[in-house]
């Protein structure tokens, strides 16, 4: 994918910076105060948004004549005669009864729910919340990195309910299973599980969990048109709340929407990636997700830019992201800019010329940083050994090993430069013995004798010449 493709290119893949509904709870209509608490009815139409479904949809609608005809049961005379612990109880075998059928780790959909009996932790404590709320209770909502469950008060003690299980009112207590054929009766006794991190949550995170499972699922399938307008109505549902639930929800907020730019910088749209993290990062608030998406994307896209040759492009994001990168990032992309506008501008001078520009490189603040110095010198260096490789392709190895020294004193120091120039001596000291070899054998000794001596000049100490000497100077004795 090149950066000549169009914007309209991708506008299947545009991702809209708005919520995927709003809602607005009875509490909120009636008295216009925010209140973190929802009605029963208003948790079951939170989810049906979350589920795609909403409750004045005809879909929904079916699932809200479901749920009064719940609400009916659990409010009737009947149930009101039951002490509050059998009410609690009698809700949760109501709900396996008419709703519950399968459980499905994966489906939080409150319309499936309904349809279907698929359900999981997430689906069956909404529903089990609700109609405990709307049959008097007073109810606790529990969460863990994985799971969620509920609790309801009765008589100052809150009594758990694991409602992923038709017998998890109260866990730990031995239930009446019904009684076999034999007549023989059993027991089941669901364990009580004492779960590690667990927080206490609002009505509105957990109507929330709905949205964010589904947006989970879709973000894996890179399907962020769905995952990420869920993820913002979801922050925009709790975002009121000062809690460590509404604090979590932000935060998987910001995952989504930052996994969606990194996809967008991933698929090669570095433009579109930047400009809705501007946005976003505007919009709303910036948390330590933000900032490392910010580092890498920039990071990213100023490399992409820099691979195909499009020094200007680079430069401008980085200068426009200057201050908001880290500090460890600010300094990576600056030296890969910094590195760019030297590969980019010294890749079709002749050497003399390219020298002359880096000259002036060592003036850019880069420059004066340890890994710029490096570089400047590593692309100087280059350029030096462009020079004498064009001598040696020539087997002008003499003036190769005179631009090596010339390369070594403008440098400083440098081992590859130093390597190559003693390369080219030895080179040129075989080409020396060369020539000596075949006069000496020809006994054209004086001739063998004058060629070695000048070798030796020039490449002094060189000790297969020094070899050559001796042996035409003891030839000449005889």
């Amino acid at each position: 994918m090149t950066f000549s493709q169009t914007e309209g290119d991708f506008q299947h893949l545009t991702v809209p910076m708005e919520p995927a509904f709003t809602y607005i709870s009875q509490y909120e209509r009636d008295t216009g105060l925010f209140s973190s608490s929802l009605t029963g009815a208003d948790l079951i139409k939170v989810g049906l948004d979350f589920s795609s479904c909403a409750a004045e949809t005809e879909a929904g609608q079916v699932v809200m004549s479901q749920y009064n005809k719940l609400v009916q049961e659990v409010q009737s005379s009947q149930y009101q005669k039951m002490d509050a612990v059998e009410r609690g109880e009698a809700i949760l075998k109501l709900i396996y009864r008419d709703v519950l059928k399968k459980y499905v780790k994966l489906e939080s959909s409150i319309d499936v729910m309904f349809q279907k009996g698929q359900y999981n932790c997430v689906s069956s404590t909404i529903l089990y919340v609700a109609l405990a709320k709307e049959a008097g209770f007073e109810t606790v909502i529990y969460k863990t990195k994985d799971h969620c469950f509920c609790a309801v008060r009765i008589d100052d003690r809150l009594i758990e309910v694991e409602t992923t299980n038709p017998y998890g009112f109260d866990p730990g207590t031995k239930k009446a299973l019904p009684a076999k054929k034999n007549g023989r009766s059993s027991w089941a006794v669901i364990p009580q599980k004492s779960y590690q991190n667990k927080i206490i949550v609002s009505d509105r995170v957990l109507a929330s969990l709905v949205g964010g499972n589904i947006s989970t699922l879709a973000m894996k399938n890179n399907d962020y048109r769905l995952a990420v307008p869920l993820s913002i109505a979801r922050y925009e549902l709790t975002y009121k709340e000062e809690t460590t639930g509404a604090q979590q929800v932000k935060e998987e907020f910001d995952i989504v929407a930052t996994n969606y730019v990194s996809h967008l910088q991933r698929i090669g749209r570095s433009q579109a990636a930047l400009e809705w993290m501007e946005k976003a990062i505007n919009k709303w608030e910036v948390g330590s997700i933000w900032q490392d998406c910010i580092d890498v994307v920039v990071h990213n896209s100023v490399v992409q830019y820099l691979n195909q040759a499009h020094v200007q492009e680079a430069q401008e994001i980085y200068e426009a992201w200057e201050q908001r990168l880290s500090e460890k990032a600010r300094e990576e992309v600056a030296l890969n800019v910094f590195i760019g506008s030297m590969d980019a501008e010294t890749t079709n001078l002749e050497p003399a010329e390219a020298l002359a520009f880096l000259q002036t490189m060592e003036e850019h603040p880069v420059a004066s940083t340890i890994k710029g110095a490096a570089k400047l010198k590593e692309n100087r260096e280059y350029v030096w050994q462009r020079q004498i490789k064009a001598l040696v392709d020539q087997q002008k190895y003499l003036e190769a090993a005179a631009v090596a020294r010339q390369g070594v004193l403008s440098l400083g120091t440098s081992a590859t430069l130093s390597s190559l120039e003693k390369q080219c001596l030895n080179n040129h000291a075989i080409i020396v013995h060369n020539s000596y070899a075949a006069l000496f054998n020809q006994k054209k000794y004086q001739e063998a004798l004058e060629v070695v001596q000048q070798g030796l000049m020039e490449v002094p100490g060189n000790r297969t010449l020094q070899s050559d000497l001796k042996k035409v100077q003891q030839a000449m004795k005889q």
